[in-house]
């Protein structure tokens, strides 16, 4: 057999773009190592505590100001089992079980007597697919001056301020985590997009699988983190109620969701709906979360059919929202309105688990009540009842 050597001129080629890639992976590699080093500046510079735990209920990574509001140093928490933690660290750590076991957020506020400080911790259930419990992961706020103002108050006014304590700092968190993480998540796609493009064909089928895993799980992150920030925001702010036409706002919500309406070929019917004394914003979000709820939970090859009611009830509308969807077991009528609990994997039906936790309190906002009828298999009315216009 005889193999052709390449050409002096060919061969010198060959090397030349060999080179030209080389040089463009290190570039990359730098701004990667530059995205890093940038993330690890804002986590380590922030005054919120930050930290990680895995499946076995051991810490894995915390930041400094976690370490600060804590009074540990890294080396006497990580990769530490509970029972070699100080007896001053439990009472930060006796809910981590309840997160794992329930999969709920779970907020605290714990006072520190030594130091005379208050101490709020938010947790988080860390998933991975198929919705399995990967671990934990939470923050720490040092909220001492806020608790002192209002010292000597009585007790229950005081477990009120509390829990508005812990709603603010979350919302105020949920802002700076939306543009502070925000960025960063683009700068990685857009490396990515990059990488793509330049060696598109140098990749086999094995990396391009990688990538797309990659690319859906930024977008996931990009959307999580927006649905986070609408839910503090709506959860924030005082809004102002005036009075609203709600066939316009319909109107609104079925051009916004025109593409997807057609794309499932959903055939959605509304009767004539009511004015209420309501936000026209919010109740945009409203019925274009439950409307995407309606065309998104369905069996395979089932058309969505969706219909929109109004009926009177004394001195209430009540709107219903029924579909042909696959229904929910009432067993989770309750559970599925509280942030992130999500029924279905995210390979099956994909979501952040917020969209109804946002519609209760978008109702709630205009001083209504939201529940649902439904069984397995024969679809779903989410019903909001809200105060007619007094006149």
């Amino acid at each position: 057999m005889i193999v052709q050597k390449p050409s002096g001129s060919s061969y010198f080629s060959e090397i030349q773009r060999l080179r030209r890639q080389n040089r463009r992976l290190a570039t990359l590699n730098s701004e990667l190592k530059t995205e890093n080093n940038l993330l690890n500046q804002l986590v380590g510079s922030t005054k919120v505590g930050m930290f990680v735990k895995n499946e076995q209920n051991t810490f894995v990574y915390v930041n400094q100001a976690f370490c600060d509001h804590l009074q540990v140093s890294r080396d006497k928490i990580l990769f530490k089992e509970n029972k070699q933690l100080s007896k001053s660290l439990r009472k930060y750590i006796n809910d981590d079980k309840k997160v794992l076991k329930t999969r709920n957020v779970v907020f605290n506020l714990i006072e520190n007597k030594d130091r005379g400080s208050w101490i709020e911790t938010v947790k988080f259930p860390w998933f991975a697919p198929p919705n399995q419990i990967n671990g934990i992961y939470g923050f720490t706020n040092d909220v001492s001056d806020n608790v002192r103002v209002e010292e000597g108050l009585h007790k229950t006014r005081i477990d009120l301020k509390r829990a508005n304590l812990v709603n603010e700092a979350l919302r105020q968190f949920s802002y700076a985590a939306s543009h502070d993480l925000q960025e960063p998540l683009r700068s990685v796609q857009g490396i990515l997009n990059i990488i793509q493009l330049e060696f598109a064909g140098q990749l086999d089928q094995k990396a391009k699988v990688y990538f797309d895993k990659a690319d859906e799980s930024l977008q996931r992150m990009q959307q999580l983190i927006k649905d986070i920030l609408d839910y503090a925001a709506i959860n924030g702010v005082k809004y102002r109620l005036e009075p609203v036409d709600l066939n316009l706002v319909l109107d609104q919500v079925l051009l916004n969701l025109h593409q997807s309406i057609q794309e499932h070929q959903a055939q959605i019917s509304v009767d004539r709906l009511p004015q209420v004394n309501g936000n026209s914003g919010l109740l945009i979000h409203y019925f274009q979360n439950m409307l995407s709820n309606s065309i998104k939970y369905q069996s395979s090859g089932v058309s969505p059919k969706i219909r929109i009611t109004s009926q009177s009830n004394r001195g209430n509308w009540i709107i219903g929202i029924e579909d042909n969807g696959i229904g929910i077991d009432p067993s989770y009528f309750n559970e599925i309105f509280k942030p992130f609990k999500r029924l279905h994997r995210q390979s099956e039906i994909k979501g952040s688990g917020i969209g109804l936790a946002t519609s209760k309190k978008i109702v709630q906002i205009h001083s209504g009540r939201l529940w649902v009828e439904s069984s397995l298999g024969s679809g779903s009315t989410f019903f909001m009842e809200i105060p007619k216009i007094l006149r």
